[in-house]
């Protein structure tokens, strides 16, 4: 069937009326210089494509009937429109229009089906259409039904009509489908708002990373996913983010994905929130509730994702600085393997590669230690110190790196102590006598790395904390590395002589 948006025509062949046709015959040569032109007389019958004899399409022979699922349906809820053209005969050109309500919203489900199908002793070949109806507005509402225009074979009709050489003789034929009429009911009052009438619908949550512990200052990614079947609406409105005292929400804008599945509308909405703890302890977020009305129960029903507890602990702990009990050991080892290799030349070789691996796990051991510190770390913790965190904190403003900022003050602050352990940014800040000037241009980082398009949106100037913050760190006193370190003792001792 043609593509219902668009009326085709009916095309139909001109046939040349009875009569005479002359061709010019082939020129000769004759005495005299006459030229005989030899005509040819062709006779043809008369033949009419668009008004058949005596032939009539029965009423039965080519039928359109419409239907729907329900005849009472919510505003905002989906019913399904079908359309269904039945021909026992063989069908040409045909177009089909659309059904038409004023009140309601109509667009096309899935692509046509066709099949076969007996009525009465008669087999027909059926195609069949679907809509979707989405009402508007309480009230009756009534489905205009739409119009099918064919052209049917006479052959078809008469099995003793004459079959034509040139031309196929047709029928026209026009149906049009009765009109269906629904009584469009207001929410009811046991509905909560916002109003959502669906066949079903369900809601789950994803975590990056993974687990209910977290640290200060680390964000982490709160995945919400709505999906929801036979549903009118083209989204789903979803709740809030919860205000959470020591936790700063960054919610993205929802994303919405409408599709057919069979006879369903599928929609799926996600919505992404960046969650940024400022203080230790347990915070608590709320549990999320969406309501919603069962159709096929005509119940008010529920989703929800419960409560959830996240253990925020403090910044990363440090590495432990060797004790001196590994110290000494260490002495005595290499105390013992210097005595040893005065020894037999077996011994010297079994302890010599003894000595080689001890170097090298040695070295393997102070490499990783460099990697995992950074450039300018504490000679005792092995963490960088605060020198080296300005640092590279004033090259990302003078960069307008937003995010190496945010990490190199997050990372001078883990080395300012307290009396009651690490301190967050804002707390080593207020402690060393910062005021909210410089605590703002600190929420505005945040804003610009965790908010949603972050500082893709527009460049971020770090002008402002270059020039108000990074001095007033620089005169800060944090933790700088050991000016010397513990030298290790000499492999091999002198040995005495004499002695």
């Amino acid at each position: 069937m043609a593509d219902c948006t668009e009326t085709l025509p009916i095309r139909t062949r001109q046939t040349r009326a009875a009569g005479a046709a002359l061709s010019p015959g082939l020129p000769g040569g004759l005495p005299g210089g006459l030229l005989f032109l030899l005509l040819i007389c062709v006779t043809l019958p008369r033949v009419s494509a668009a008004e058949p004899d005596d032939a009539a399409v029965e009423p039965l022979d080519v039928l359109v009937e419409v239907s729907t699922d329900s005849d009472a349906a919510y505003t905002q809820s989906l019913v399904r429109y079908r359309v269904r053209v039945l021909a026992r005969v063989p069908i040409r050109d045909a177009t089909l229009s659309e059904p038409m309500a004023d009140g309601a919203l109509i667009h096309r489900l899935g692509d046509d089906r066709r099949f076969d199908a007996e009525r009465e002793g008669s087999r027909y070949r059926v195609i069949e259409r679907l809509y979707a109806v989405i009402p508007q507005r309480p009230g009756a509402l009534t489905i205009a039904g739409p119009s099918l225009s064919a052209a049917v074979p006479v052959r078809a009709l008469d099995r003793g009509a004459a079959s034509d050489t040139l031309m196929e003789r047709r029928a026209l034929v026009y149906r049009r489908a009765e009109d269906l009429s629904l009584e469009v009911r207001p929410p009811p009052a046991a509905a909560e708002r916002p109003w959502l009438p669906v066949a079903s619908l369900s809601i789950t949550e994803h975590w990056q990373p993974d687990g209910s512990q977290v640290r200060v200052g680390e964000p982490i990614e709160r995945r919400i996913v709505v999906e929801a079947t036979g549903i009118g609406a083209a989204s789903i409105a979803l709740p809030d983010a919860p205000e959470v005292a020591g936790l700063h929400v960054y919610p993205q804008p929802a994303e919405t994905i409408r599709r057919e599945l069979g006879e369903d509308l599928l929609v799926t909405t996600t919505l992404r929130q960046t969650l940024v703890p400022t203080v230790p302890g347990i915070l608590r977020l709320p549990a999320l509730r969406l309501p919603w009305w069962s159709v096929d129960m005509d119940e008010p029903r529920q989703a929800s994702l419960p409560a959830r507890d996240l253990v925020v602990a403090g910044p990363a702990p440090t590495r432990a600085a060797p004790t001196d009990a590994d110290r000494a050991w260490r002495e005595r080892f290499l105390a013992r393997a210097s005595a040893d290799a005065q020894g037999g030349s077996w011994l010297v070789l079994v302890f010599a590669a003894a000595w080689l691996v001890t170097l090298l796990l040695w070295w393997r051991e102070r490499r990783q230690g460099r990697q995992d510190s950074g450039v300018g770390s504490d000679s005792e913790t092995g963490e960088p110190s605060s020198a080296y965190w300005i640092r590279r904190l004033r090259r990302a403003c003078a960069r307008g790196e937003a995010k190496s900022a945010r990490d190199a003050l997050a990372g001078w602050a883990r080395t300012q102590s307290s009396v009651a352990g690490r301190l967050r940014i804002d707390a080593a800040l207020r402690s060393r006598g910062a005021g909210n000037p410089e605590l703002a241009l600190v929420r505005e980082l945040d804003r610009r790395v965790y908010a949603p398009g972050g500082a893709l949106q527009t460049p971020w100037d770090g002008k402002a904390m270059l020039d108000a913050l990074v001095p007033m760190l620089d005169d800060m006193p944090g933790r700088e590395p050991s000016a010397t370190r513990a030298a290790l003792p000499p492999l091999f001792p002198e040995r005495r002589v004499g002695g």
